[in-house]
């Protein structure tokens, strides 16, 4: 039975070396091999480690935060607790490998290899730093939160409580797996294999599921409310003992007659018509581009994928929605409020978000508000952004190349 090799910190420090090295002049340098070797604990992080081999390497709670591990070799190895958060795994190889705990969040995983792994096998008690390589890729309660995980190949593999919420699994081998007790909210699930794959238990609400391989799949007291209506259509047969959403609040297609109601109650200075209020409607999908919207409430409304390209927004109330993937290219928004909103992945490209001054005088307005807004991966490349409070919103990867800012707030200061 092979065991553990202690490597001591300058013989790493040289094999990192010549690798990186090795990467850029291959005459010069030396692919590092590190199978089989005790790295528990390692520092290692935002480190160049492309196509390096770690087959059966233990690296439980080892820092490779930030690394490129893109075509690496993880084989059957020890990734228990490590942290991994915004690494590339790119086409690695982590057949068989122990990733309970691990953090892997924002992780970029596209066409990795998680299936069963088997590097030995033997009848007797394990020895000391010695280490048994006959198992699925075990990922229980790992952290998965935003990775990219699309065309990864994980039949089989488990993935007991894990965190996958907003993680990207489209078009993923997933048959067979073990996705009891997981939290995939807001995942991307399209077009992936769930063949068998187990879903017991499971957090989906908010997950795309359209287009996904549905056989024998158990959805067995899992979430799935907050779906997109193709994707009930497409999951519902296989999950009839599964939570999905009652009938919506108010119906996207009733929008017209409230709306003129609406506008009557504006022209009229609230004499007449009603004031469009919408709390917790589901308007995912629908299109109002180029339309003007003032003083319109859509309070906690499902909005994913909504479409306001060119219109023009004033002191709409977008309070606690969930926008993501929203598209407000080219609006015109005036004190709008997105206080608490999820706005992940919104796009406000060319976006003109100003306050809305009050009759009065100059100095009352109605600032844009996105506090405590969700804005990951949201554009605002060359938007004109003026009078707006950002305080408390959460901004990972939040894209503001070229945009014009006067007067934002982002600190309480």
């Amino acid at each position: 039975m092979r065991l553990l090799t202690t490597v001591a910190p300058d013989t790493l420090k040289q094999t990192v070396q010549a690798h990186v090295l090795w990467l850029n002049t291959p005459a010069k340098g030396k692919r590092g091999d590190l199978s089989f070797c005790n790295l528990a604990g390692v520092d290692l992080a935002r480190v160049d480690l492309r196509r390096l081999t770690f087959s059966g390497a233990n690296l439980a709670s080892a820092n490779l935060a930030g690394c490129d591990l893109s075509d690496c070799d993880f084989f059957g190895g020890n990734l228990e607790n490590a942290d991994l958060r915004g690494a590339v795994l790119n086409r690695a190889n982590l057949r068989g490998a122990r990733l309970r705990g691990a953090d892997l969040e924002g992780a970029m995983l596209q066409d990795a290899d998680l299936r069963e792994g088997v590097l030995m096998r033997h009848q007797r008690a394990r020895r000391s730093g010695e280490m048994e390589m006959a198992a699925p890729t075990e990922a229980d309660s790992a952290n998965f939160f935003k990775a990219d995980l699309s065309n990864a190949k994980m039949s089989n593999a488990v993935f007991r409580n894990a965190r996958l919420g907003d993680a990207i699994l489209a078009n993923a081998a997933m048959q067979g797996a073990d996705f009891s007790g997981a939290d995939l909210s807001g995942s991307d699930l399209r077009g992936a294999d769930l063949t068998a794959t187990n879903f017991t238990g499971a957090k989906l609400c908010h997950a795309r599921l359209a287009g996904a391989a549905l056989d024998r799949t158990v959805f067995t007291d899992a979430d799935l409310t907050g779906l997109l209506a193709e994707d009930v259509r497409h999951v519902k047969p296989w999950a009839r003992d599964a939570k999905f959403d009652a009938a919506p609040a108010a119906e996207a297609e009733s929008l017209a007659a409230i709306m003129a109601a609406h506008e009557t109650w504006i022209a009229s200075g609230g004499k007449d018509g009603k004031r469009a209020v919408f709390e917790k409607a589901d308007f995912a999908r629908h299109v109002f581009a180029d339309q003007r919207l003032t003083v319109v409430t859509f309070k906690e409304c499902r909005m994913v994928e909504a479409n306001f390209t060119g219109a023009e927004l004033n002191i709409v109330d977008f309070s606690g929605c969930d926008l993501r993937h929203a598209n407000f290219r080219g609006a015109i928004l005036h004190g709008a409020n997105f206080t608490d909103a999820d706005l992940s992945s919104a796009d406000f490209t060319k976006a003109r978000i100003t306050a809305l001054a009050l009759v009065g005088g100059a100095d009352r307005k109605v600032p844009t508000r996105f506090r405590r807004a969700k804005l990951a991966r949201a554009s605002f490349a060359g938007a004109q952004i003026a009078d707006a409070d950002f305080r408390e919103a959460a901004m990972d990867q939040a894209d503001f190349a070229g945009a014009e800012m006067v007067r934002v707030r982002k600190t309480d200061g």
